[in-house]
């Protein structure tokens, strides 16, 4: 059986969500959420397409990362949850609830 993926959004600490994630049983996939020009679909697509659901951080990136992966969700109708601050164990339990309800 292979691992789901989540994918986070937003944020600086990749190391210790891949780590939490694997504690959880989940592969993670990260983007700290900045972008220049106020980012492209290209940026997020791939990881929007490798995730089973996608966990945005919203105090970590800006309205148009956020519309963008959105948008990207649900072309692909890949859960999305949207998580109040920073904290990794947040995002991990957020993600693993949206797996749960996948699997």
């Amino acid at each position: 059986m292979t691992k789901l993926t989540v994918a986070i959004i937003g944020g600086s600490q990749e190391q210790t969500f891949k780590k939490m994630g694997k504690k959880a049983g989940c592969n993670v996939l990260f983007h700290n959420g900045k972008t220049r020009n106020g980012g492209t679909r290209k940026e997020f697509r791939p990881i929007v397409e490798k995730a089973d659901c996608v966990v945005v951080l919203l105090g970590a990136c800006g309205h148009i990362t956020m519309d963008i992966v959105k948008e990207l969700c649900k072309e692909k109708n890949t859960r999305i949850a949207y998580q109040q601050g920073y904290g990794a164990s947040g995002a991990i339990s957020t993600g693993m609830e949206l797996l749960n309800a996948v699997a």
